[in-house]
């Protein structure tokens, strides 16, 4: 059965690259540094993958997880796999400041996305896929 990102992803999000069965897609948010993991799967939570695609997510989650706090200088590396609204597997990670707008509370749900202007797109995006070049 051919793989279906679920709409709300694919509105919200850009594809930066595909490593193995993975999607790493980028949140359209410029508030946050903000990637989303998706198993191309049908599972819907993290119990469900094999061994072989939870490695795979784990190992992804926990490089991105040092690239971005490397990158960004984060103060926290935010990861959840919540799927109350989307139900589709999916993982987040996410760069947090104690600058940022919502600092120390969750940020799923709060306050109204800022989209990246074209130009923080693409260089994201190509950051993102720089960190992914060797896997």
């Amino acid at each position: 059965m051919p793989f279906n990102l679920h709409p709300t992803l694919a509105k919200d999000s850009l594809l930066a690259v595909k490593v193995g069965s993975m999607q790493i897609r980028l949140m359209d948010d410029s508030r946050y540094f903000w990637l989303i993991i998706v198993p191309e799967t049908d599972a819907t939570e993290l119990h469900q993958l094999d061994s072989d695609l939870s490695n795979e997510l784990w190992g992804l989650v926990r490089h991105l997880g040092q690239k971005l706090k490397d990158h960004t200088r984060a103060d926290k590396i935010n990861n959840a796999a919540i799927g109350n609204l989307v139900p589709q597997l999916h993982f987040h990670v996410v760069a947090r400041h104690k600058s940022d707008p919502d600092w120390p509370k969750p940020i799923w749900g709060a306050g109204k996305p800022l989209p990246l202007s074209e130009a923080d797109q693409a260089l994201r995006l190509a950051t993102v896929q720089s960190w992914v070049g060797n896997l």
